[in-house]
């Protein structure tokens, strides 16, 4: 698997969550996926937060086999077949290559956040993951299908809030890049006004 590092746009927005996070929401933990973009983010929230991201195997994105760092032109050029079924939301059996079927991920995801909900039910908790794993655990909130790509729409560093009961779930926020509005793609300009 893949496990590329945060560049410096990366880190400014990671600093810019960080700042947010400590500003709006107290925080009791912070759990994180082991990928190093996901735990460096991690480590930047916690550091603003004043706690040592655990890191929780399970948040980690979606195994992608031999297809990994593959762009979406490439596996349906070389793969069509393959490309056909994954567009089938439907098609909950389909492997990658030597990686992850999509009912062992999107199981993998659910029982994560089961137990995340269990182990800290009474706390306020960051979660920091990946796309692939957020919009799954979301479409499942949501009744969506977990292999619906149009649920995959999280952007980096974004905010998603959720209230869990033991009755409900409210989605407060979803994909919130409100406190990224500020940065400017380019190294040049260095002056964040999260940092």
């Amino acid at each position: 698997m893949t496990d590329v590092p945060l560049d410096h746009f990366g880190l400014r927005q990671a600093a810019c969550i960080a700042e947010r996070l400590r500003r709006e929401v107290p925080v009791d933990a912070v759990l994180s996926s082991p990928l190093a973009r996901a735990l460096t983010t991690a480590r930047i929230i916690g550091d603003r937060l004043g706690h040592d991201p655990i890191v929780v195997p399970e948040l980690v994105e979606m195994d992608f086999g031999t297809l990994e760092g593959a762009t979406l032109e490439r596996v349906l050029k070389e793969h069509p077949e393959f490309a056909a079924r994954l567009l089938d939301a439907d098609a909950d059996d389909v492997a990658w290559p030597d990686g992850e079927t999509r009912s062992g991920f999107n199981e993998r995801v659910r029982a994560a956040f089961l137990a995340i909900l269990s182990d800290y039910a009474a706390h306020r908790v960051v979660v920091v993951a990946h796309g692939g794993v957020i919009g799954t655990f979301l479409g499942g909130i949501e009744g969506l299908s977990p292999n619906d790509p149009t649920i995959y729409d999280v952007m980096n560093c974004s905010l998603t809030h959720l209230h869990v009961t033991p009755h409900d779930t409210v989605l407060h926020a979803r994909n919130d890049v409100v406190h990224l509005a500020s940065l400017v793609e380019d190294d040049s300009a260095e002056a964040a006004a999260c940092d």
